[in-house]
């Protein structure tokens, strides 16, 4: 494609500009190349904080916004990863109270089944769930996994480990379990409001289950099936059950999500 007149003439001043300023040393590919960019915005459910991802020169950290006096923000870095060696962090969910913050760290969250190891690491690449305070401290790690849920109580997080649904307390003393076995490749976890339950997607290849977890009796129900690879549950989905003229049909009470059964109950 040719440019012509003013479009011709704003490129030529553009290069003519950019090599002045590189002339002048005050413009570098260096600067470009390094240019820092934050992620992965979200707002506390309480205390006004905010917290994001600033990945500068490859290393990734998290920072957060505090309120301060005059209707301001003061922010500040919360951990200490230094060096760009290509571990990703995401996934950031808050604690119930804005106190402490729980995030994904390692390999690239694009899906891939082997996570980069740029840096060459010894010891490989481990995608794991952590939990940083805001009251200072070093990040404490929970268990190997990702796309952590914090529960609307506070005291326990539900994460995604090998396609598996897992459970793990926030007490320092807590070990991982895993809370379903399910048959399929399960994802989009989200809390009821109460904290009592827990709805998520069970992708079967061809269609996928979307299933509520009572925590209490340990049982399972189905609620919707889609013949789709990529539904994902909506944060509204809790408020919507119980208003649809559909009843949802009963599910095994075994915690293995196996063969579906009826969709609906009439």
């Amino acid at each position: 494609m040719r440019l012509t007149g003013k479009l011709w003439q704003a490129a030529v001043f553009t290069a003519l500009g950019a090599a002045s300023l590189c002339a002048q040393g005050s413009f570098t590919l260096e600067q470009v190349m390094s240019s820092p960019f934050p992620t992965e915005l979200v707002a506390a459910p309480a205390g006004g904080n905010l917290a994001w991802v600033f990945n500068a020169l490859g290393a990734r950290n998290l920072w957060v916004a505090e309120p301060a006096a005059g209707g301001s923000y003061h922010s500040r870095q919360l951990t200490a990863y230094t060096g760009d060696d290509g571990q990703d962090i995401a996934e950031l969910a808050w604690a119930p109270d804005g106190r402490s913050i729980v995030y994904a760290r390692g390999g690239d969250f694009e899906g891939n089944p082997v996570y980069p190891n740029p840096a060459s690491a010894s010891a490989g690449v481990e995608q794991d769930v952590w939990i940083a305070p805001l009251t200072g401290g070093a990040p404490r790690k929970l268990a190997e996994g990702h796309s952590p849920a914090v529960s609307p109580k506070g005291d326990e997080v539900v994460y995604i480990f090998k396609d598996q649904v897992w459970l793990v307390k926030l007490a320092e003393s807590a070990k991982p379990e895993q809370l379903i076995h399910d048959k399929g490749r399960s994802g989009s976890l989200r809390w009821s409001p109460d904290g009592a339950r827990l709805a998520f997607v069970s992708r079967r290849g061809d269609h996928s289950l979307v299933v509520v977890y009572a925590l209490a009796d340990k049982s399972l129900r189905l609620y919707l099936d889609f013949v789709l690879k990529t539904f994902r549950v909506e944060g509204s989905l809790f408020r919507r059950v119980g208003r649809s003229a559909l009843r949802p049909g009963p599910v095994p009470r075994a915690c293995e999500v196996d063969r579906p059964p009826a969709l609906f109950s009439q």
